[in-house]
Order: structure tokens, then sequence, then C-alpha cells
């Protein structure tokens, strides 16, 4: 009863159309999209879509899809959303080669580094792993089942992120809480080890992003959060390192912390390949804020707002 009422009430808090989702592949070979539960693949270099293969019955989705990702090596591709399944696709044969059932709605996913493992995160806060051991693009996975991670105790998950080496999967909330998890070697027996909390948001998390540079090869985190700020953080300590408030600088909140119509949220953030600059999209923003991140420094300044 608690279940029921408790997805009812989240349910009015999300709008009836999933956001466009927009996923490119490592190597820029493949650009994928979803609007909806319409799942669509475009080949760059050819400039045309892909057949995708699936040998369920029915649609490929058949509610909104909330969360697409490539793997690190580009080999995979995974969809899932409020059909509560979890698709795994070869980026080779562009064939689905398994599909997982999820006990709830699913709100995000991650990749381990390696490709063995698919992380996704549910709307009751249970962060699940499948164990992709065996697969291969022409021979489809069967009977592969979702085992519990780790849990936020009912918070909603909204972004789940391995960090550059892998050593930890990062999972962030409604309730503005950021948790740096050892992942472990054993996945299937849970994740136990808590690295850091990275506290200090006064609204939800809305997103994570990696900024890494040759000084530094394990990586500072940065999140963006519906206080219409972007924070900078130690990952193994949860120090927070700087903080930048994208709204006020691009006038949408008054300096003297007034709000004009509510701050808004920062929806997506996206880090060059070397750290040096973050693009950030903006709620109410007819564009993106560009961020200067000196990581020798440790501190986040503005370059534009394109």
């Amino acid at each position: 009863m608690e279940e029921t009422s408790m997805e009812e009430h989240e349910q009015t808090l999300e709008t009836e159309v999933a956001p466009a989702l927009i996923a490119v592949h490592p190597t820029q070979q493949s650009v994928a999209a979803a609007v909806g539960s319409d799942l669509r693949v475009f080949i760059l270099e050819e400039g045309c879509s892909v057949a995708l293969v699936d040998d369920s019955a029915g649609p490929l989705h058949k509610d909104s899809i909330r969360a697409i990702r490539y793997g690190a090596k580009g080999r995979l591709f995974v969809s899932a959303g409020d059909d509560k399944l979890v698709k795994i696709w070869s980026t080779n044969s562009w064939r689905c080669i398994c599909t997982v059932s999820s006990e709830k709605r699913v709100s995000a996913l991650a990749i381990s580094n390696d490709g063995l493992f698919v992380c996704f995160a549910d709307k009751f806060g249970v962060v699940w792993v499948v164990d992709l051991d065996g697969s291969h693009e022409n021979q489809p996975l069967v009977n592969k089942k979702a085992v519990p991670l780790l849990a936020h105790y009912c918070s909603i998950i909204t972004s789940l992120e391995f960090s550059a080496e892998g050593r930890f999967i990062i999972s962030a909330d409604r309730d503005s809480k950021i948790r740096v998890t050892v992942f472990p070697k054993k996945p299937l027996d849970g994740a136990h080890e808590i690295q850091s909390f990275c506290l200090g948001h006064t609204e939800f998390v809305s997103c994570l992003a990696f900024v890494y540079s040759s000084d530094c090869p394990e990586g500072f985190l940065v999140s963006g959060s519906g206080d219409s700020t972007v924070r900078l953080w130690d990952l193994t300590s949860g120090s927070l390192l700087d903080i930048f408030e994208v709204g006020a600088e691009a006038g949408l909140v008054q300096s003297n912390g007034t709000e004009q119509e509510g701050y808004p949220a920062v929806t997506d953030l996206c880090a060059t390949p070397d750290g040096s600059l973050i693009s950030v999209a903006i709620q109410s923003l007819p564009g993106v804020m560009i961020l200067s991140c000196d990581l020798s420094a440790k501190t986040l300044s503005i370059v534009k707002v394109k």
C-alpha cells in the first residue's frame, strides 16, 4: 500500500512527457536519441539511421524512455524507462542481446568501464546490477536477472556514474545527496563500502560529470542541481572545492538571492576530454553556459553564455 501511494505521488512530480535524450558514442561513430518511447540511432559517417533488432514481440519500449547510455568502450548501449525494461544492445550488430525486467520504473543507468556490468536505478532509490559475463553480440543472453547493489532508501536516484578508473560508482538523488561507493570486486554480493558523501546542494541533484587532467587521472566530480549551482568535489573525501551560481550569473536569479521565477535548475553537464571546459544547460536559458575548470587551483569560472 505504501509503495503504491509513493509511486502515485512521484508521478505527480514529473511531467507527463519524458524529456528528449541524446547519447553520443565514445568515438563519435553514432548518436542515439530517445523521445517518449521512440528510440533511434544514427550512424554519423554514413548519415543514416540504424535498424534496431529486438527478437521480443512488440515495440522496443512500451512507455517513456528515461535513460540511455553507451559503454565506455562503445561496445554496449543500454536503454530503459517507465516500462520497467532494461534493454542491452550490441553496437556492432545493433541487436538487443538482453532484456532485464525491473521491479520499478528506471531512472538512471551506468555501465562499468570493462563492460561486464550494467547498473540501473529505480524510482525507489535502489541500484541494481546485471552481470554480462559471457555476452556475445550474436548470442543473446537469457535468464539474466538484476540483483540489488546499493540503496538510497526511498529517494529517487537522478544520476548514476562510474569514475574514470572504475573504482567508484557515484549516485545522486532528489534529496540533494551524492554518494560515492566503492565498486566491489564481486558486485553481485552488493556494494557495502561507502567512500564519501558529497553534501551541500540545497535542492535535488540533477546531473553529474567528471573532469580529468594528466596531473589528476582519478579526476574530480562536478554536479548540477535544482539550486541553480554547479559544484566541484573531491571524490575520495567528499570535500566541496568550489561552487558557481550559474542562475545568478545568467541573470535568472537576482544577485541578492531574490528569486525572479524560482531557482532555474541545472539540467545537464558535459565536460571536454581535458577537463578544462564544462558546458552547462540551465532551465529557462535559451542556450548554454560555458565554465572554465582550473584543476590545479580547483576553481570554476565563467567563460561565456552562448
